[in-house]
């Protein structure tokens, strides 16, 4: 029998991050006490008048396909809240886009924006789901490292430097996974001279954009001048309502972009699911002190952990949103993979090595700290144990 996988797809591995969850699923299994940080899933059940909605919905019998471009109501108040907190002011009727998470949204862009052999900007370290949307897009992805010295953020003069005739888009995650960082006002208008300088289309994830701590403000590159036009924003209800399992998210562009988007999307999965649109609707529309209680949560944990590494003379950033560090650790002898396998076969904690969001951070280690405060102690005290022995020579 032939071999049936195209090309394409043979660069397409597991993701890494699974892996590790599935090890570490294996491990629980064997008896093994196992403290997750792989995964960037939000440990909260979704707040309650969130699942009150949903459930209504089901009752009153809300199953049928709504349009393609999701419910108007839901629309309108994506609308609403895109104006208010985040300076874009989208027209519901055709510059929205209602869809199965942020993840179907940024395969959208990708697919339906980026032609074989274009050539698509992205960071390094990165999300690493961009890589493969754009391999199976037949696009050429391109790595720009991050600079780990400045927090994670872009050398806009490196970026430059890999702009070639055949770039189109540029992948945007500001707040950003894995690195817990984000771009500031600032840094967005000298990024967005480049973009508008090199007729660049950029793909901008927020997913994070309501994870934030210590004062800092979330700003939409689409809000910038002149980048309404060429910017696709894309948004989640995943993370900032602890809404995972609904998979909704959207999309805000303008109508001509929108109007190519919505033909992929239509063709994909038709529209997102209707009574998990209802749901949405009362997450913008109502109000809990369960969503300020999350974040005040997600706080202690992020200092909590932060502090652990720089007690231990760890080099980390300090998180500015999300629910991630990003340490170095290679001053232990260890590169990420190596630290990753040691640290959850030998002491039963699982985190993510660097090397899954892009070669330039092999030394780092990915912690998602969307788990409990009584998990991530734990999984700090065996952190401290396992540090002490690499330094004794175990």
């Amino acid at each position: 029998m032939r071999d049936f996988e195209p090309n394409k797809m043979k660069a397409i591995t597991f993701t890494g991050i699974r892996k590790m969850l599935e090890r570490a699923s294996q491990l629980e299994a064997e008896g093994r006490s196992v403290v997750h940080f792989e995964i960037g899933q939000p440990d909260f059940v979704t707040p309650q008048y969130i699942r009150d909605a949903a459930c209504a919905s089901l009752q009153k019998g809300n199953t049928r396909y709504t349009s393609n471009y999701g419910t108007l109501p839901l629309r309108k108040a994506i609308s609403e809240k895109l104006a208010r907190e985040n300076d874009i002011h989208a027209n519901p009727d055709g510059e929205i886009m209602v869809t199965v998470g942020g993840e179907e949204a940024m395969s959208v862009a990708i697919l339906a924006l980026a032609d074989a052999g274009d050539e698509v900007l992205m960071s390094d370290p990165g999300y690493s789901p961009y890589d493969s949307v754009i391999k199976i897009a037949n696009a050429v992805p391109v790595y720009v490292p991050l600079d780990e010295e400045n927090n994670f953020n872009f050398n806009l003069d490196e970026l430059e430097k890999r702009i070639t005739p055949r770039s189109k888009l540029l992948m945007l995650c500001t707040p950003a996974n894995p690195t817990g960082t984000m771009m500031d006002r600032e840094s967005l208008l000298k990024l967005s001279e480049i973009c508008i300088r090199h007729d660049l289309v950029v793909v901008a994830d927020e997913a994070y954009e309501r994870v934030l701590y210590d004062g800092n403000r979330h700003v939409s590159i689409a809000s910038l001048p002149g980048m309404w036009e060429r910017t696709v924003t894309i948004q989640s209800f995943s993370k900032s309502y602890s809404m995972c399992g609904f998979r909704i998210g959207y999309i805000a562009a303008c109508r001509s972009l929108m109007q190519i988007l919505i033909r992929c999307h239509q063709k994909l999965v038709l529209c997102a699911t209707s009574f998990a649109q209802d749901a949405a609707l009362a997450a913008l529309q109502g109000k809990s002190d369960e969503i300020d209680l999350m974040l005040r949560e997600f706080d202690k944990r992020r200092m909590l952990i932060y502090n652990t590494f720089v007690d231990l003379g760890i080099p980390c950033n300090k998180p500015q949103a999300a629910f991630y560090v990003f340490p170095n650790v290679s001053c232990l002898g260890l590169d990420g993979d190596a630290f990753c396998s040691r640290f959850l076969e030998e002491y039963g904690v699982a985190c993510v090595a660097g090397s899954e969001f892009g070669p330039h951070a092999k030394n780092n280690v990915r912690i998602s700290y969307a788990t409990s405060l009584e998990q991530c102690r734990e999984g700090m005290e065996r952190l401290r144990r396992f540090v002490q022995d690499l330094r004794a020579g175990k």
